[in-house]
């Protein structure tokens, strides 16, 4: 099943992905910084929208988790996007 993402908004996916397997719970200002490191031109705001797509698309194994007083993190589960993926 291939998903249906912009390719910015996969690239995104490939940043938390890449946060996930360095064991970090990436931000949305830290995702964006990932991905202006990795040459990519992208807003704070470009990111977070892109990150809303993701995690409303079924099979990306993403998903949001904000603690009280915090940033939202978001969370790449390989389990979520295997399962989806069956």
């Amino acid at each position: 099943m291939s998903l249906k993402l912009s390719e910015r908004q996969q690239q995104v996916l490939q940043c938390v992905k890449d946060a996930k397997a360095e064991k970090r719970r990436p931000n949305t200002a830290s995702l964006t910084v990932r991905m202006k490191r990795k040459g990519h031109a992208i807003t704070e705001k470009q990111c977070a929208y892109d990150l809303g797509v993701i995690i409303r698309t079924k099979g990306t194994g993403v998903m949001s988790f904000k603690p009280t007083g915090m940033r939202t993190m978001w969370i790449y589960n390989e389990n979520n996007a295997q399962e989806a993926n069956q």
